[in-house]
């Protein structure tokens, strides 16, 4: 098979299959989302994060300590 040079065959790269996040994962990435997007918003209204204003709205304790992480 000389002077057929485009025949030959090469490696096909094929996608690997991404895995399908759980519940748990998506509830947790919406909830580190929130709890940022409350931080930067208050920061930029209030100049500071107000926990005790947070804590008066109805935050739950976890997700303070969630935001005190963003």
């Amino acid at each position: 098979m000389e002077g057929h040079e485009s025949c030959r065959l090469s490696k096909v790269e094929t996608a690997t299959k991404r895995r399908q996040k759980s519940e748990a994962d998506v509830v947790d990435r919406a909830t580190k989302n929130l709890a940022r997007a409350l931080k930067d918003e208050m920061r930029k209204k209030d100049g500071r994060v107000d926990y005790d204003k947070l804590r008066k709205e109805g935050y739950s304790g976890r997700l303070l300590e969630k935001i005190q992480k963003a």
